[in-house]
């Protein structure tokens, strides 16, 4: 469930969202299912209503589904590139495990060449139609260490050029909306190393003493 957060799209700034917020608004869902005419008025939000209009929530519920979606967006981005008329700035997928996990395991031999055919699909998006794709991906524990790892395993690992690992902040004092944010693979930037973040205002918090010496260093 995304959060709304300033940038997500045009118009949408911090002062937009603590309005939002007011009204009980605080992730995309709450954003594409309320009556946008009717927040506009109470919040005074005046033009900037239609920026907001341009967020889509596609529902899919299987691979298949996903795939056509996907397929359709990119034949709909590619008319609003040739016609000028706007273009998709980014895609979020939430979650790619919900429409995977499904089909793997067992004697369900085609659920592997399902997963890497909706990978080259978002791979697709990105590189030929320059749309940011953003996944999430669930954690599970290993069986036999115990560690966290990504629920789709290694061959899903070499898909995303960019991956972030997201959990709950651990440690005495820690508030249940602050989360660690782990750089595990990046092509540009050094990886291993994290930033506390509060998802309730999407901001970095300011340093607990008790929290700082769990904060600092690499992660796992």
């Amino acid at each position: 469930m995304g959060m709304l957060r300033a940038g997500l799209c045009p118009g949408l700034t911090q002062d937009m969202i603590q309005l939002l917020r007011s009204r009980g608004i605080k992730t995309v869902v709450d954003l594409v299912s309320a009556d946008l005419e009717e927040v506009a008025q109470k919040c005074g939000l005046s033009y900037k209503a239609g920026a907001l209009q341009r967020i889509q929530v596609v529902h899919a519920f299987d691979i298949f589904q996903m795939l056509d979606v996907l397929q359709d967006l990119r034949g709909a981005a590619a008319q609003q590139v040739s016609d000028s008329s706007g273009t998709v700035k980014v895609v979020f997928v939430d979650s790619v495990t919900a429409v995977v996990s499904p089909l793997l395991g067992g004697q369900q031999r085609e659920g592997l060449a399902l997963m890497m055919q909706l990978a080259q699909e978002l791979k697709t998006l990105a590189r030929d139609l320059g749309v940011a794709v953003v996944v999430t991906n669930h954690m599970i524990r290993d069986r036999d260490s115990g560690k966290l790892k990504p629920a789709l395993g290694r061959s899903w690992s070499f898909v995303p050029s960019t991956r972030i690992v997201v959990a709950f902040s651990e440690g005495a004092g820690a508030p249940c909306s602050q989360r660690t944010v782990c750089l595990t693979k990046s092509p540009r930037l050094p990886t291993g190393f994290q930033e506390t973040v509060d998802i309730g205002t999407w901001g970095t918090p300011e340093p607990n003493p008790v929290l700082q010496e769990d904060q600092i260093g690499p992660c796992c």
